[in-house]
């Protein structure tokens, strides 16, 4: 079994932590001189974290046979390569502190020296310059005593350059007030920069962290209020808050806990860990809604909240997402989150809280989770092993950021099949390099009218035919937890086209319910019930259409209606080459008529697996 050697540098940053003032001395940031030793004795003693730490290790061993990363601009951004430089600088510096190898040392340095000498780190797309300056923060604080002098005026330099003097360039003052996890990002990895810099660039480091100090309440208000329901769906739930806990633990580290009191306080931030875990699926997969994908990785931030209010239920699905992805031997899905060194320091601990116990974590006792807030959801499974049923929920709001048309659509997951799901986003670069608006969220926008994934005719849900859903309206979730259902009035989202509108969804033992009662006025209305599907083909026998997988696997669609409708299903092929293909996904459409001055018009669709 493989087992670190904590080397003579330790030792040294101890001595130098002893004679030197606490709060200034390097390594200041997240792993404090010495912490090594404590978490590598709890690392050594758990099989899950010690693999954990050898596949970072054997990853800082690829990363060293790399050429550093170039600077490349994708549309707007230069984020994919300041990201990679993040993963490299923390894995390798990580490498360095819990080994002692040299080799790791020096190409954490030669990343740095090599991404300094860019022209600059991209400040018009901001989120690329707080992502470069954590990295240079982190391995210029952590490798301090054994870079070589030359090398840290060259880092130190590029960060005051390129990272704190734009930071506080009236030009991009606006980053530091969004309400998105923009707002999370940009004060996080600044105030994490800022810290780093706090002896070589004192008034600009100090003008960051209060600036970060004030402006962190702005997203964090937005976006977690009142349960932890984040309104930018699971992969901005893991981006902002991520950096949202990145500031706060390097304040905590650095000025200690009472310092970020209040920011604890903040309704539905921690809350927000379970959130997270709601969202994941049995085959562990998301229930990605709005600008999200179904891509999983490990969640340091959970292992964060643990500490902070531990709870052995809120890191349950941690495990089987390590197991699954190193039994496969496609790990590499862990290893390239950036941050997941991160995991084994707050979760192997340091010995400010008890190590988790990766290997036995406690399973929920809910079966059943509703989140309310400026976007609600609705999660309902039969359990958390893998063959169990999942049912997820959307109502809320188009006009949130990253959203969809996608009030009222649901996503259903069984044995790994997603009958029901959302086809997430395109990737932005390869979209506004062809001109297209994507981030205007006006009602008329290239968004909506030009791209295929994220308008309602895309999503599972119903709508008159034609008709986009509204932007503004904001629906809400009705939960019955005793009924293991959830309903929304969605009627808002179509305004003056029918009087009410309730969808209803239940789970079933293994199978769901889908069930519209639809209103309407003094005019009839063509209805379209939609479900965006992996499925493949269908047979239609009067009421019922047996749909059937890619693998075999089979599906009864049972339709309860006194309305006669009309089956298809078509390829979610996209209007746009450059949009994504949608490969293997199929939009299944059911369409009726409502006649004018009928009230509750009951159109029921029972999904149940077939053996």
């Amino acid at each position: 079994m493989f087992k670190p050697v904590i080397t003579l540098f330790i030792l040294i940053s101890c001595i130098f932590s002893a004679s030197a003032e606490p709060d200034m001395q390097h390594p200041r940031l997240f792993l404090r001189a010495g912490e090594e030793k404590a978490m590598m004795k709890n690392i050594n003693s758990d099989p899950l974290w010690l693999k954990m730490h050898s596949r970072i290790l054997e990853e800082c061993e690829v990363i060293c046979g790399l050429e550093p990363e170039e600077r490349v601009i994708v549309g707007p951004r230069m984020h994919a390569v300041s990201c990679e430089v993040l993963r490299r600088v923390l894995f390798l510096s990580y490498g360095w502190r819990t080994s002692g190898n040299v080799k790791y040392m020096q190409r954490a340095e030669k990343e740095m020296l090599h991404a300094a000498g860019f022209i600059d780190w991209n400040p018009s797309h901001f989120l690329d310059v707080a992502e470069m300056a954590t990295a240079f923060a982190i391995g210029y604080d952590w490798l301090y005593y054994v870079l070589p002098e030359k090398s840290k005026e060259t880092i130190r330099k590029a960060l005051i350059d390129k990272a704190l003097t734009p930071a506080l360039d009236p030009a991009y003052a606006a980053r530091f007030s969004l309400t998105s996890n923009w707002g999370q990002v940009c004060n996080g990895g600044m105030a994490v920069a800022a810290i780093a810099m706090l002896d070589e660039a004192p008034a600009q480091a100090q003008a960051i962290l209060e600036r970060s100090r004030e402006k962190m309440f702005i997203p964090m208000n937005a976006g977690y209020p009142p349960e932890g329901c984040f309104r930018e769906g699971f992969g901005y739930w893991a981006f902002g808050t991520q950096y949202n806990i990145l500031f706060l633990d390097a304040m905590w580290k650095f000025y200690g806990r009472e310092s970020i009191d209040k920011y604890l306080e903040v309704p539905g931030f921690i809350e927000s860990g379970n959130y997270s875990q709601q969202l994941i699926t049995p085959s562990l997969q998301t229930f990605g809604y709005s600008d999200n994908s179904t891509r999983i990785y490990l969640e340091p931030a959970v292992m964060w909240f643990n500490k902070v209010r531990p709870d052995p239920r809120m890191y349950y699905m941690q495990k089987p997402l390590f197991e699954k992805f190193d039994e496969t031997g496609s790990y590499v899905k862990t290893i390239k989150n950036r941050l997941v060194p991160f995991m084994l320091i707050w979760g192997a601990g340091t010995g400010e809280a008890p190590s988790v116990d990766l290997a036995s974590p406690q399973e929920p006792a809910v079966h059943y989770y509703a989140g309310h807030g400026k976007n609600d959801i609705c999660v309902i499974r039969s359990g958390w092993g893998p063959d169990d049923a999942y049912l997820g929920f959307k109502s809320g709001k188009v006009n949130n950021p990253h959203g969809h048309m996608d009030v009222g659509s649901f996503y259903y997951e069984y044995k790994g099949i997603r009958w029901s799901l959302d086809l997430g986003s395109d990737d932005y670069g390869s979209v506004q390099v062809h001109g297209i608006g994507l981030f205007d969220m006006n009602q008329g926008s290239d968004r909506w009218l030009k791209l295929t994934k994220y308008n309602n005719f895309a999503h599972s849900t119903t709508y008159p035919e034609g008709a986009y859903q509204d932007i503004n309206a904001q629906c809400v979730i009705t939960e019955d937890e005793s009924g293991m259902s959830a309903s929304s009035e969605i009627s808002a989202e179509y305004p003056g086209m029918m009087k009410s509108l309730l969808r209803k969804v239940a789970l079933k033992g293994k199978g769901i319910l889908v069930e519209d009662c639809l209103s309407t006025s003094d005019r009839e209305v063509d209805m379209v019930w939609n479900m965006t599907t992996e499925a493949q083909s269908f047979i239609r026998k009067g009421s019922k259409l047996i749909l059937t997988a890619k693998g075999g696997e089979r599906l009864e669609m049972k339709i309860r209606s006194k309305l006669p409708f009309k089956a298809e299903l078509v390829p979610a092929t996209p209007a746009n080459s450059f949009e994504g293909q949608n490969e293997g996904i199929n939009f299944l459409r059911l369409h009726y008529t409502v006649p004018s001055l009928k009230d509750n018009n009951i159109f029921s669709v029972s999904l149940k697996p077939l053996k």
